[in-house]
């Protein structure tokens, strides 16, 4: 079964999705922009190469073409298929992550709310900030311990969620879900669904 916005592996079959997070499409953009960059410089360095040595320059040239359009090629499609698997879904249960690992594996963990103990949100740097783009970690009742991957204060079993459009809004959002699940069960089938726009304009 393929993930989707309104269905995902594992999905129980009463469990209601209240929002589909992914990575907003300018990270992607961001992201084949250093690619098509590192292609180029290192077609200009075989290129400088050749001209260096000019009985073979036309091979370097020829060479340095080639391995910028297979980088670019390779690159392009990992990048988009990166991004197409990578997604998360917030349920009335639970918070759902599905994170690609290599071309042909996605590793997904879970944290039922009664497992979480915080939110917190932050912009990765000043230009995602002003275009309301961040990071939100949802912290899991555990003892502190690194992670994998360096995150900081992102510990093995919280979850990670890069790239998020209103990112201070679904962490509001979640600490909303968090009071309601643990102080008013009651009220969580009166939950409405999160929409990443301004407030106003959100109903």
């Amino acid at each position: 079964m393929q993930n989707s916005d309104s269905d995902f592996f594992g999905r129980q079959g009463d469990e209601k999705i209240l929002y589909v997070v992914r990575p907003h499409p300018l990270a992607t953009t961001a992201a084949l922009i250093k690619i098509y960059i590192i292609s180029l410089a290192i077609f200009f360095v075989l290129v400088v190469l050749g001209s260096q040595i000019r009985v073979v320059s036309s091979i370097f040239y020829v060479g340095g073409m080639v391995l910028a359009l297979l980088i670019i090629t390779i690159g392009t499609k990992i990048m988009m298929d990166y991004q197409k698997r990578d997604v998360a879904y917030i349920t009335d249960r639970r918070l759902v992550r599905f994170e690609p690992t290599t071309l042909f594996a996605t590793n997904s963990r879970t944290l039922t709310w009664d497992e979480v103990v915080k939110v917190k949100t932050y912009p990765p740097n000043m230009i995602w900030k002003q275009l309301a783009i961040g990071n939100v970690v949802v912290h899991a009742r555990t003892p502190a311990r690194p992670d994998d991957f360096g995150h900081g204060d992102v510990t093995a079993d919280d979850i990670l969620l890069n790239d998020v459009y209103y990112y201070r809004d679904l962490g509001n959002y979640i600490d909303k879900i968090l009071f309601t699940y643990k102080q008013k069960p009651k009220e969580m089938d009166e939950i409405r669904p999160f929409i990443p726009k301004p407030r106003g304009e959100r109903y």
